[in-house]
């Protein structure tokens, strides 16, 4: 297929996700809950194919409870890109899947204990600064610009970084709304 079939948009994106950690602890549950993520894409459509790679904020929450400790709220912010390879059977649906590669900013947890004491502490150096996923999804893409994107992320890499506990990788539903705003 020629360069002239080529179709190249730019865009921005937000939306909400699900996210959870999952552990490899039996002592450890990790409860899931709402985030958010806002971004630009660029997307290189070749036909039934396309490329979209991102430039996301993403903030990511759960509820952890361990079954001596007491409970906690963890909040991670993230600077994500993922790269997704897209297959278009029918005119702007898609299905796609590709990496993401994830950059811890910020962590944080608010905890309780038993005894009832609380507080909030720094948890960054807790956990790998990088986080590798592996993504796959299904979306629409409009002829005006508006897309939608369904995605589940599952970690591949473990990100604990802290002396104690198991392995642990991260889980992600995502629902996003983008607007293409320079396409030819």
């Amino acid at each position: 297929m020629s360069a002239a079939y080529a179709q190249t948009g730019f865009g921005v994106k937000a939306g909400v996700n699900v996210s959870g950690i999952h552990f490899d602890d039996d002592e450890l549950n990790y409860d899931n809950q709402l985030g958010w993520h806002a971004g630009l894409f660029m997307r290189q459509r070749f036909g039934f194919f396309g490329v979209q790679p991102e430039v996301l904020i993403f903030t990511q929450r759960g509820d952890l409870r361990h079954n001596l400790f007491g409970s906690a709220e963890e909040k991670f912010t993230y600077l994500s890109i993922p790269i997704m390879f897209k297959f278009y059977p029918l005119a702007g649906f898609n299905i796609q899947a590709g990496p993401q590669f994830g950059f811890l900013i910020d962590g944080e947890r608010e905890y309780d204990t038993f005894l009832g004491v609380g507080g909030t502490v720094d948890i960054t150096d807790q956990y790998k600064k990088t986080d590798v996923a592996g993504s796959v999804g299904i979306g629409y893409d409009t002829d005006f610009g508006l897309g939608l994107d369904l995605r589940y992320n599952f970690g591949l890499t473990d990100i604990n970084d802290s002396d104690d506990g198991g392995k642990a990788k991260s889980r992600i539903f995502v629902i996003s709304l983008g607007w293409n705003f320079i396409r030819d």
